[in-house]
């Protein structure tokens, strides 16, 4: 017969208070119902757990052999009760989550700075990628929430999905470039144009290229790179044009080492988004953390 650990329990406190009426009352049981419990205990132990006295109970050898196992099982439940009530209040945990290069070098520091000063005891894991590496992180259980922008194609009819922010792409160019001194440009501009690509996966490089595709623009790849920072570098640099984040490029912009002339492409517009299990299935870390999110629109 397994041993119950509610009948360990209540072993504990009748061996701490040698009488089966005040364990009942710290219980809130009858006294009947402590001795049943007693009863089945000591049937699945197999020897004799306590003798009668005039004044209450006291162990016998197999129960003061069993007694500190069972002090083990309260003190490990009151332990993990503890620790349920800190992960409730966020007073421990971890948030692990994957956020694409836009999303986690333009947005998430801000928001990972109000949520570790609000619950400063949580642990902070990041992954950061390319919007296809982030959802393969998710879809391999390496994260529990994905911050992506751009086109993720059909998910997982057991994941949700839905929009926290806005971006546009803009066409960046370096100062010195042919076209930066245009006060508008149009399809007839970006003929042949060289760009610099980020690499595939990438969110931006999808949205970018589906816009080129449906206007009929055929451009010309000069080079792709591997992360946000490294087209910009290169943007800055001459090595061609861009499409890139609003998000990522405004400080260059206002600065005037980036070029952003007005361009008349539709298509550029996208939805920053959360994707992830029902709220009921995540941790209250990222549950809580979604909420810092600012929702859309």
């Amino acid at each position: 017969m397994p041993l119950n650990p509610d009948h360990l329990l209540t072993f504990v406190r009748v061996a701490r208070h040698g009488n089966l009426s005040a364990a009942a009352g710290e219980l809130n049981l009858t006294q009947p119902a402590v001795s049943s419990q007693i009863k089945l205990l000591t049937q699945a132990v197999g020897e004799p757990l306590l003798t009668r006295h005039r004044y209450g109970v006291r162990l016998t050898p197999a129960g003061q052999g069993l007694l500190p196992h069972a002090v083990a099982v309260e003190r490990a439940l009151a332990g993990a009760t503890r620790y349920a009530a800190d992960l409730r209040g966020l007073e421990t945990g971890t948030l692990n989550i994957a956020a694409s290069s836009t999303i986690a070098a333009a947005l998430l520091p801000g928001v990972l700075a109000q949520y570790h000063a609000r619950f400063p005891g949580v642990t902070l894991r990041v992954q950061q990628g390319n919007t296809g590496e982030v959802l393969a992180a998710l879809l391999d259980g390496a994260c529990e929430l994905a911050l992506i922008e751009g086109v993720a194609g059909t998910l997982p009819a057991d994941l949700i999905r839905r929009t926290f922010a806005q971006d546009t792409l803009r066409l960046v160019l370096a100062p010195q470039h042919p076209l930066a001194q245009h006060s508008a440009l149009n399809a007839a501009h970006l003929s042949g144009l060289g760009l610099v690509w980020r690499e595939p996966g990438s969110g931006t490089r999808e949205v970018a290229r589906s816009a080129l595709e449906r206007a009929g623009i055929q451009t010309r790849e000069v080079l792709t790179l591997t992360g946000s920072e490294a087209v910009k570098e290169a943007v800055i640099s001459g090595l061609g044009a861009a499409f890139m984040s609003e998000l990522i490029v405004r400080r260059e912009v206002a600065a005037g080492v980036l070029a952003n002339p007005p361009l008349e492409l539709p298509g550029l517009d996208r939805r920053l988004d959360v994707v992830g299990a029902p709220t009921e299935l995540l941790s209250r870390a990222v549950q809580v953390f979604v909420t810092f999110l600012e929702p859309a629109g």
